[in-house]
């Protein structure tokens, strides 16, 4: 009985971390990235830089952490590989602490 609750503790413990992880990359930023995305559907990441007006090599970056935390992904190979989102909703429900 005791292990099964270590078990469920380290799996909510990892659950807790993922979450965490995902939290603290969705900065305005990237937030923006999302959003153009699923918006303008860009072909490439060069594509999608130039409607951000922001660096390739910054995009690319804000890509690879969004698509570690299984937000987005990069589909194709080479130099064009086109960025499409695969989460479309995030919810966060925080418990505890005072409400007062």
């Amino acid at each position: 009985m005791i292990e099964a609750f270590f078990e469920d503790f380290e799996k909510d413990k990892k659950r807790m971390i993922n979450m965490a992880n995902t939290l603290e990359c969705l900065t305005e930023k990237r937030i923006e990235m999302i959003k153009a995305i699923m918006n303008q559907e860009p072909h490439s990441i060069r594509e999608l830089s130039r409607m951000l007006e922001r660096n390739v090599k910054n995009v690319f970056e804000d890509l690879s952490l969004l698509q570690r935390n299984q937000i987005v992904r990069l589909e194709g190979e080479g130099r064009k590989r086109k960025p499409v989102v695969i989460v479309r909703r995030i919810v966060f429900t925080f418990e505890g602490g005072n409400n007062q």
